[in-house]
């Protein structure tokens, strides 16, 4: 783990360095660096798209199965993982885009903290790039955009799904309102990337 921490931290600095190169300004470099990110990504989320898709589409025989073997848990379970192989679809899949995120986020803070790559006192429009938002503009940011995604994803349309589209952003605050601000700045500027992301699939369909 060590390792990769490592290595992407060192990838991540070598990409806000060049950045700030451009524009001399590390929040404008950090806006950027998740662009370039979220393009890397952008085959790990048009799978994610297609097996949330795939998922939706088995959703009919997954009920008939929970409801046929509702009382023997482990045939449901067998039969639940035989439906995935015959259809060849990985529950696991979409989950992996959200999970990259985390080693991301935490190489990102320790680049924030190394003085050698981003100077203290570093600074982008009211913020101090090192420590949270003063004045909570940033998680509440956050907040609303992660709305927008719930929305976006058709959580809505699902009764299962429909109060995390209420409660998850309301989480998404409370987890980012103490982040260095230059955290809070990729966390936004990626939801936002992923907001456009889903909005052109979407529109452009299989």
């Amino acid at each position: 783990m060590s390792y990769i921490y490592g290595l992407l931290k060192g990838i991540i600095s070598a990409l806000l360095g060049l950045m700030h190169n451009l524009t001399g300004n590390f929040g404008v470099a950090i806006i950027l660096a998740t662009i370039v990110i979220r393009i890397v990504l952008l085959p790990l989320t048009l799978k994610q798209d297609k097996s949330m898709k795939s998922m939706k589409k088995l959703q009919p025989e997954l009920d008939k199965i929970k409801k046929q073997y509702k009382d023997d848990p482990q045939t449901m379970n067998q039969k639940t993982m035989e439906l995935y192989k015959e259809n060849k679809v990985n529950p696991a899949a979409g989950c992996l885009p959200l999970l990259l995120q985390l080693p991301i986020l935490w190489a990102l803070f320790g680049v924030l903290r190394d003085p050698n790559t981003v100077p203290e006192g570093a600074r982008f429009l009211w913020m101090q790039l090192q420590v949270p938002d003063p004045y909570y503009i940033l998680p509440i940011l956050n907040g609303v955009v992660s709305f927008f995604q719930q929305k976006l994803a058709g959580s809505s349309n699902n009764p299962q799904m429909k109060n995390m589209m209420y409660i998850f952003p309301v989480m998404m605050v409370f987890i980012s309102y103490k982040m260095p601000a230059g955290l809070q700045i990729y966390w936004l500027s990626s939801s936002i990337a992923m907001v456009v992301q889903q909005y052109l699939i979407m529109k452009k369909g299989d």
